[in-house]
């Protein structure tokens, strides 16, 4: 996985340089770059068709090539450095003799790993994962062992009550029941217990058992499944030897005109539902399929019943559970492990396997107050001692089985701490920096990532926490057995380290070839500061640095000779890191946040090729945009306004990806440098405040009379821009942009709505997101995208009427009216009108009356009102969309919230008990 990494991240530098060299110079041989790019190519498709195989051969030829990769990488990017600073050296001509002899010698290189995969494609060791001896199907596994006491089931009685009256009750036709939900939660228990349920044997005259492996054959299912049935017995011999058309048609002839009941287990695939299904005959008497899955696209295929998805346990459900495995259900467990013994169970985190590991082992052991909190302190370790290993045994499956392009962004979950709540617009663009995203045609490498979440989450390898107002994944966790299966993997892979202070003590060569490096504390008493400091030669080759310090102090970092830095990510740290600068010579991004917002100079030499620096309080500017390698600038807090006032470096980076200023204050607006038309790479553009000017692009060059034109395709992110003027040439060079922020102030000077030609934004047919804040009224041709989904209005003060202009839009589902945005007394929206709308925020406008009905949105989900003082009621019929879910009202008139709760108790009497109301009064604010 750590090679297929570093090809991912290779292949992303090759391909840039081909595009749009760092300056205009050939510095590169173009021969030499189009040879690697294709041999690292070449190796990619190798390592996606034989992820799967982990002979001793193919282990070692993975090793040789992440080393040659990440030897391309150093050189390239070293060159490229060179080249922009304008180092006398660098420009010397033996220096560039040596660079391509140098990179010649990485192509010779590659070309040696290339011939060693093609002789292991001809040997035994190289055969394709789709011609791979089968792990055949287990079958009838489970008989004896579901009445064993041990087999306990906790939390799942009404999951147990609702599958059994689907199987016996309901439809006469054949139907196919899924349960879902992550490695270890107790899927196969559930089906267990039906399976061997005496109603359920009873009422069925036929029921076969079979489990499904990943690399699955079907003639084995098939012959499985018709040993299970007993119907064939002493004809198992002859069975074996017969193909699978033959077999299908035994098992169709068995099936026939009985009431049967086949439980297939753990399925990885629809394929094997597609290969198998036209053997079982629908016989119209109630014969039913259950089919359990970790994977939720798996789940949703099978249409005849919505999919049973499984929950972690409760803490109640998990303490039962415990204390059945430990104890018994007659023994009474001692009083004095009871704190001790809740707080195993925490650690376990609502996983019945991890629970059922940790019991296990508890139940054989000596149940000392002393041995229980040694078990507790270190809960994982003693998971791993439970059964030789067999909880993360099984967890890891669900991380062998992913394809190899989703194997680096699963792991590099381990970088958050635990039940941390992850922001995937953040974790998206970490991907894409850290070059880790395999891109796709047609697809930007942002959409790429988001799908890779999804099939993440799809997996049940990561949980959705939030939902954003188009109900889009706004944030993740990852379960805290899969973020330790994460660090394990990871380590084992060299793709990053997660190390305690005291291991770095005792072990410092632990981080030897450590790519990407996290440092935590684990004990408060240990001196973190300068044993972090003192860590510096043993990470020579780190590109990722992450230090986290749960005690948020000021301490020394590591980041000299940090050129092939690309994440560097601390807690807060005050002027230290600027004199600890002599470790991590290879990191690649710099995350720094520091509480005591003093002013600080960054070691812009020994940081030369940082590519991700987020920072708080390191206010020195112009240091930070000479690290030319930068991919991503990301200021979490605030910067002195004198520290804005010259932007002239920007431009300097020559992969800058994403540039957020978000934190940032100045008293006056700042132009962003022209330069900003000429960084091809840039995909998010980022500030807050709205008092960022963008220029108009450039028309010539001095030099050659003319100037390269770029169009910034790659562009997704443009917010917020003060006065954005919306030219046919401003607009034709960012035709891909997807959110958009602009503040309108302050047309005097002779400039009208006209200069800045808003009518040309409807030509931007790729917007999803616009945020429009405008102190001057909107013209009536203003051109709202048709592509939008969410629209956020802010002080433009047009009439409830021009809101028709809005309404016509026919994708939008979100819309937010904020602070005098619309303003009257009345709204008669037009029906026909919002037709998609999902999300309705209303804040801050002297609306009173406000007709509407059901038809007006048809789709309304949610509906939020805030400081409408003078609204007199809510429409009744906004109650009667049966898409509503809420309704929420902060600081609204008494008449306004007493028409929702007349909504709420009226729909209640309908039997809607869905729809939400939550109501903040005046008074309560101030009890509060």
């Amino acid at each position: 996985m750590a090679a297929y990494a570093s090809l991912l991240s290779l292949g992303h530098i090759l391909d840039q340089l081909l595009q749009h060299p760092p300056r205009q110079r050939d510095v590169f041989d173009k021969a030499q770059i189009d040879s690697l790019l294709q041999i690292i190519t070449s190796l990619r498709d190798f390592l996606e068709d034989y992820s799967l195989i982990k002979g001793d051969e193919i282990q070692g030829l993975e090793g040789k090539i992440a080393g040659s990769a990440y030897a391309a990488e150093d050189i390239i990017e070293n060159r490229v450095v060179d080249q922009i600073l304008e180092d006398s050296v660098a420009e010397s001509g033996s220096n560039s003799t040596l660079f391509c002899q140098d990179l010649q010698k990485v192509i010779e290189a590659f070309d040696c790993l290339k011939k060693d995969v093609m002789k292991l494609k001809e040997s035994d060791q190289g055969i394709k994962l789709t011609e791979q001896p089968k792990k055949y199907a287990t079958v009838g596994s489970f008989i004896g062992g579901a009445s064993d006491s041990k087999n306990t089931m906790v939390g799942f009685d009404e999951d147990l009550d609702q599958m059994m009256d689907t199987l016996t009750g309901g439809e006469s036709n054949l139907q196919i029941l899924s349960v879902v939900g992550m490695g270890g939660i107790g899927k196969t228990t559930l089906a267990r217990h039906i399976f061997s349920n005496p109603s359920i044997v009873s009422h069925f005259d036929l029921h076969a058992w079979v489990t499904i492996s990943q690399q699955y054959s079907v003639h084995e299912i098939l012959l499985g499944i018709i040993k299970d049935t007993k119907v064939v017995a002493g004809e198992g011999e002859q069975l074996t030897g017969r193909n699978v058309d033959q077999l299908g048609l035994r098992l169709h002839k068995i099936l026939f005109g009985r009431r049967y009941l086949i439980v297939m287990d753990d399925m990885w695939s629809i394929e094997v539902w597609h290969a198998i299904k036209r053997f079982f005959p629908d016989n119209n008497n109630g014969c039913r399929i259950l089919v359990t899955t970790r994977l939720s696209n798996v789940a949703d295929n099978f249409h005849s019943c919505t999919p049973h998805r499984l929950p972690l346990l409760d803490e109640v459900q998990s303490w039962s559970l415990f204390c059945d495995k430990v104890f018994g259900k007659s023994e009474s467990y001692p009083l004095e492990l009871e704190e001790i013994g809740k707080t195993v169970v925490r650690n376990c985190g609502g996983l019945p396997l991890a629970i059922a590991a940790i019991s296990g082992l508890l139940a054989k052991s000596s149940r000392t107050v002393e041995y229980w909190e040694c078990v507790a302190n270190d809960t994982y370790e003693s998971l791993n001692m439970g059964g030789d290993g067999f909880c993360f045994e099984i967890l890891s499956l669900s991380y062998r089985h992913l394809p190899v392009h989703l194997k680096p962004c699963f792991l590099y979950m381990a970088i958050y701490p635990e039940d941390s709540n992850i922001k995937i617009s953040m974790l998206v663009k970490l991907w894409v920096a850290e070059g880790i995203v395999k891109p796709k045609r047609y697809r930007s490498l942002e959409e790429v990532a988001e799908d890779n979440l999804k099939d993440l989450i799809d997996r049940n390898l990561i949980q959705v926490r939030d939902y954003g107002s188009r109900n889009n994944i706004k944030s993740c966790t990852i379960h805290d057995l899969f973020r330790e299966l994460c660090l394990k993997e990871a380590q084992k892979e060299k793709f990053l380290c997660v190390a305690m202070i005291h291991s770095l003590n005792r072990h410092p060569r632990s981080i030897n070839n450590m790519r990407r490096l996290i440092i935590q504390r684990s004990s408060e008493k240990e001196e973190f500061q300068q044993q972090v400091y003192d860590a510096r030669n043993s990470a020579s080759c780190t590109r990722s640095f992450i230090c986290r310090d749960s005690e948020y102090k000021p301490m020394k970092l590591p980041v000299r000779s940090t050129r092939l830095l690309r994440v560097l990510s601390i807690g807060r740290v005050s002027t230290q890191v600027y004199d600890a600068r002599n470790s991590a010579s290879c990191t690649r991004s710099f995350i720094c946040r520091d509480s005591e917002y003093k002013p600080m100079k960054l070691p812009v030499r020994s940081t030369r090729l940082l590519r991700v620096l987020s920072i708080g309080s390191i206010y020195s500017l112009e240091d930070i945009l000479q690290l030319v390698n930068l991919r991503c600038i990301h200021f979490e807090d605030r910067l002195f306004p004198n520290q804005l006032n010259n932007l002239e470096s920007l431009f300097l980076p020559w992969n800058l990806q994403t540039v957020n200023f978000a934190g940032t204050k100045s008293l006056r607006p700042i132009s962003l440098p022209t330069e900003i038309w000429e960084m091809p790479h840039l995909r998010h553009l980022k500030t807050v405040e709205g008092n960022f000017y963008l220029p108009d692009p450039p028309s010539t060059n001095s030099k050659n009379g003319r100037r390269d034109i770029f169009e910034l395709k790659n562009l997704q992110t443009l917010s917020t821009i003060r006065n954005f003027r919306c030219t046919n040439e401003v607009l034709r060079r960012i035709p891909n942009l997807k959110k958009l922020g602009i503040t309108y102030r302050g047309l005097s000077g002779g400039f009208g709505w006209d200069y800045y030609e808003v009518y040309n934004l409807a030509h931007l047919c790729n917007i999803e997101s616009f945020n429009l804040n405008s102190r001057e009224k909107l013209p009536q041709n203003f051109g709202f995208p048709r592509s939008l989904k969410k629209l956020t209005l802010t002080y433009c003060k047009v009439s409830w009427g021009y809101l028709t202009v809005v309404g016509s839009l026919p994708h939008l589902e979100v819309l937010n009216l904020l602070e005098k945005a619309v303003m009257g007394r009345e709204w008669n929206p037009v029906e026909g009108q919002f037709l998609q709308l999902k999300s309705l925020r209303i804040a801050d406008t002297d609306l009173e009356e406000w007709v509407a009905d059901s038809s007006h949105f048809p789709n309304l989900e949610k509906l939020q009102l805030k400081w409408l003082r003078h609204l007199k009621e809510i429409p009744y019929g906004i109650g009667e969309i049966g898409t509503l879910r809420s309704i929420s009202l902060y600081l609204c008139s008494s008449s306004a919230n007493a028409s929702a709760e007349k909504i709420q108790e009226e729909q209640q009497q309908l039997g809607n008990s869905d729809l939400q109301v939550t109501i903040v009064r005046q008074e309560e604010i101030f009890t509060l």
